[in-house]
């Protein structure tokens, strides 16, 4: 299970819901972490969902609208969120994506983005199986296209009924499973209450939502898919040009910023003892060095892909046995062995999110229970799809519920955490051992 707040960031959250009911149905574990942690929230209204009960004379289409919107508010406010932005596009309950004022949705959406300061978008699945739901979904994309800086998680809500034979796009995205709080969720719903079948009697053929929709409900968990930030990552030939002349790009021997970053790194380390460490992206090896310098680490196994900048570390600290380096090719070819210690500074963002899921796929193979990770990363412009604080927290929901945060630091240049590794069931598993 993922934690929201990774998913999220440290900025707002805007859910784009086809209907006035989708966002309850399909976000409620991201709107619970708006009301703990108070983030902005922009909730955008594709339709007033008023096509429901096209037959109803006592509540007509335009009553049914006014209703259905004041649901969707009071959802809102179970969730414990009593200010929102509200941007109501009036597109058609049906034909949300064949309206002429459709393609004006993407700029006002961004605008929306701009102003609350959002970091993230949620949108139905692109191939949620409903017409308001794929148009939903394709502003979701050109909202991107405006703000790529944006992350876009997609929601299923009517994906439970597909078939494995139908077509579902997944290839590109990286699932993720959420928490949710059952019974504020089961609230929000109930809020819902004319698409409940509680409020319009005279239209036998209107809409309700079906038993096995609603069981499904009380799951305990939401399911999410993340889209790749648009760009490509550096190639190793990038890195090659950096380093050639021995080259020392980012001035890691001798910068007063980097020779800081790494005292404060063992400063947050300071107390704690390792056995074997494994420094992912280890480039020279200076904070490597550092960490066996000042006893926090046995031993360190030092890894990167380039030749260049391997054979550098070796003859730099050819003088400490503890400390060894050797080039693989990162993320997918990591040594084999348990660590105790795994230390990824710098790198994170130079991965695409594939590449973050198959090391930390890895390095769940290879980390001793208990076990700590420690993680580095700029705080400015990187150049690359990912930001820094992007692929931390990214790296961090792949592991789901398994890691634990102990320490956190924050300078204007860096954001270093501790976390610990403490996979689900392993405690048990070790203590029933033989």
């Amino acid at each position: 299970m993922a934690a929201a707040n990774r998913l999220l960031g440290s900025g707002g959250l805007v859910v784009l819901a086809p209907h006035p009911d989708d966002e309850t149905f399909g976000t409620a574990a991201l709107l619970g972490e708006v009301a703990q942690s108070g983030r902005p929230l922009g909730i955008v209204a594709l339709t007033d969902g008023n096509a429901s009960h096209p037959h109803s004379k006592a509540v007509p289409p335009a009553a049914l609208a006014k209703n259905r919107r004041l649901e969707q508010e009071a959802a809102i406010a179970a969730f414990g969120i009593m200010a929102p932005r509200w941007l109501r596009l009036g597109l058609p309950d049906g034909g949300a994506g064949r309206d002429r004022r459709f393609g004006n949705a993407p700029e006002q959406i961004a605008r929306l983005c701009e102003e609350i300061g959002a970091e993230t978008l949620a949108a139905p699945h692109p191939d949620d199986p409903h017409p308001d739901h794929h148009a939903a979904a394709a502003l979701a994309e050109a909202v991107r296209a405006l703000r790529p800086q944006l992350r876009l998680l997609f929601y299923p809500i009517w994906s439970l009924r597909l078939s494995g034979d139908d077509s579902y796009r997944g290839a590109d995205l990286l699932p993720f499973r959420i928490v949710v709080d059952r019974n504020i969720k089961a609230r929000a719903i109930d809020c819902h209450a004319s698409q409940l079948g509680k409020i319009i009697e005279d239209d036998p053929d209107g809409f309700t939502l079906p038993d096995w929709f609603l069981e499904a409900q009380a799951a305990p968990y939401e399911i999410y898919a993340l889209a790749p930030m648009p760009g490509n990552v550096p190639p190793p030939s990038h890195f090659s040009q950096l380093y050639a002349d021995d080259g020392d790009p980012w001035h890691a021997r001798a910068s007063r910023y980097e020779i800081d970053k790494r005292a404060d790194n063992c400063d947050q380390l300071k107390g704690l003892i390792f056995d074997s460490g494994l420094d992912i992206g280890c480039g020279e090896g200076h904070l490597a060095r550092a960490l066996v310098e000042n006893g926090i680490a046995h031993a360190i196994h030092g890894v990167d892909r380039n030749e260049a900048i391997v054979a550098r570390a070796r003859r730099a600290h050819a003088d400490i046995p503890a400390l060894c380096f050797e080039t693989r090719a990162l993320p997918a070819d990591l040594p084999e062995g348990r660590f105790d210690l795994v230390v990824v500074s710098e790198l994170l963002y130079f991965l695409d999110e594939r590449g973050l899921a198959t090391l930390a796929r890895l390095l769940a193979e290879r980390m001793t229970l208990g076990a700590g990770l420690f993680l580095v990363n700029y705080r400015g412009e990187t150049g690359t799809p990912l930001s820094g604080r992007a692929a931390h927290d990214l790296f961090v929901a792949l592991f789901g519920a398994s890691l634990r945060s102990i320490s956190l630091r924050q300078t204007e240049g860096y954001r270093a955490e501790l976390l610990q590794f403490c996979p689900e069931g392993a405690e048990a598993r070790a203590n029933a051992a033989p």
